[in-house]
């Protein structure tokens, strides 16, 4: 079982945080954190389409995607880690998109199996993979029945 984080930034913007919930999460299934570079311009439909372009040239036609957008899914985190669990049974491989400044190409919307939401709020890049990740971690030990979440 694989799980890959996307995002639009730089790889040195890794936390050695995020680097420890990686390393974590690779107790149950391997994970990648997979830097993509930004489109670099301010008109942000054109910017979400020349990152959606370069997302999309990096998944196949089977590949399952979340993509985290705050129009999706709202759960909680032991229906989340129901959730990926099934998913990393049924699929193996579980691919997450964190959208880029201006959000994610509806494209690529079209193209997810799956949009999570946090919430209505909006998060630093930085911070949000942090949380993904947190929260990523947090439902593959409720599903393996660590005691690291309290409900």
């Amino acid at each position: 079982m694989k799980i890959k984080l996307y995002f639009f930034g730089k790889k040195n913007e890794i936390t050695d945080r995020e680097r420890e919930l990686a390393k974590r999460i690779g107790f149950r299934a391997k994970c990648e954190l997979i830097p993509l570079s930004q489109a670099g311009i301010t008109e942000p439909e054109k910017a979400k389409e020349l990152e959606g372009d370069k997302f999309l040239s990096k998944i196949c036609d089977r590949d399952f995607i979340i993509a985290f957008d705050e129009h999706g899914k709202k759960m909680s985190s032991v229906d989340f880690s129901s959730f990926l669990n099934n998913s990393l049974v049924d699929r193996g491989d579980v691919i997450f998109l964190i959208g880029g400044a201006h959000g994610i190409h509806q494209k690529v919307l079209d193209r997810v199996d799956q949009k999570i939401s946090f919430g209505e709020m909006v998060w630093t890049r930085n911070l949000f993979r942090t949380m993904a990740l947190e929260q990523i971690y947090r439902a593959l030990e409720i599903a393996g029945g660590g005691n690291f979440h309290k409900a």
